[in-house]
């Protein structure tokens, strides 16, 4: 890694920013300034070593003062629809906006002010379907509807890398743990018998423990000489449907079945099979999960849950 670095955060007081503002804080010496929106947002980023801003962070002229003298600039910003109306018109407006036109904003004025590094999160769940191959940064991708905006993201990135910057594009696998929203959902749903996600029983997904996305980002911006471009960011085990299935019906002592696996055909996405394998992050920084698959995570999760 690189000395203590200042460093700006956009989307501070979600999950994954606020793993990254822990993981800054334990590593100690960066000068860390987190954007929010109001006092709450104060009060989270200030319990946890940040220094808060506050602002339009629409405004090019505001994005540009903010970024004065920051050596990286990470931009975790996201907002999920409710799992209600995630297949209703319109529910991904503000998620398609804040991966594509925010997201471009920030790089414009990254470019403009000579920011060395900006690192954004986008998904793996760009990828077309591989069927039972491994999958990494090169393989095709297939990114339709709203998940179109994860690589209009990772091409504002690249604008900066060509601009004599380095632009860095954490594909993350699907994040999971006691404090996310979905997971929470997840778990009560599992409780009750049944998981609330589609997926061929033989299909492969791949995740990441939100206890383990703040040491990703905060590798990918403070680690001297990673390559510009797309890592993939997972844990050491993908699992089939069946597989995860059998993970919670142990965890939980019922049968849990999928028996939503039929709204692939309406978000296809949902439904691809991604065995992907995150080497490439791996091997340029070093990060190793601290829980490294979903057979013990899950449990646990679902414990500290109960």
């Amino acid at each position: 890694m690189v000395g203590a670095m200042k460093v700006l955060l956009l989307g501070g007081t979600g999950v994954a920013g606020r793993a990254t503002l822990r993981w800054l804080r334990e590593r100690g010496g960066h000068d860390v300034s987190a954007v929010v929106r109001d006092e709450r947002g104060r009060r989270v980023v200030t319990e946890l070593g940040a220094r808060p801003v506050t602002g339009d962070q629409r405004d090019p002229r505001r994005l540009r003062d903010w970024l004065q003298d920051v050596d990286v600039a990470v931009d975790l910003r996201v907002r999920l629809p409710a799992a209600s109306r995630a297949v209703l018109p319109g529910a991904w407006r503000d998620y398609v906006a804040l991966r594509d036109t925010e997201a471009g904003r920030l790089a414009d004025a990254v470019i403009d002010v000579g920011t060395p590094r900006l690192v954004h999160d986008t998904v793996t769940m760009v990828y077309a379907d591989g069927g039972d191959a491994w999958l990494d940064e090169d393989s095709p991708v297939d990114a339709r509807g709203f998940l179109a905006a994860n690589l209009a993201c990772e091409e504002h990135l690249a604008r900066v890398t060509a601009a004599g910057g380095v632009g860095i594009a954490l594909r993350f696998g699907q994040f999971y743990g006691p404090d996310d929203a979905m997971s929470r959902q997840a778990a009560r749903a599992v409780r009750r018998g049944f998981w609330p996600l589609p997926g061929a029983p033989r299909a492969f997904s791949s995740a990441v423990h939100t206890d383990d996305v703040g040491s990703a980002v905060g590798l990918a911006a403070t680690t001297r000489g990673i390559e510009p471009g797309v890592h993939d960011v997972v844990d050491e085990e993908p699992l089939r449907t069946e597989e995860l299935l059998a993970v919670l019906s142990t965890a939980v002592g019922r049968r849990v079945r999928a028996p939503f696996a039929p709204l692939a055909r309406v978000v296809p996405a949902l439904g691809r099979s991604q065995r992907v394998r995150g080497e490439r992050f791996r091997a340029a920084t070093g990060w190793q999960s601290t829980v490294p698959t979903r057979r013990i995570g899950w449990p646990a999760v679902l414990d500290r849950l109960r």
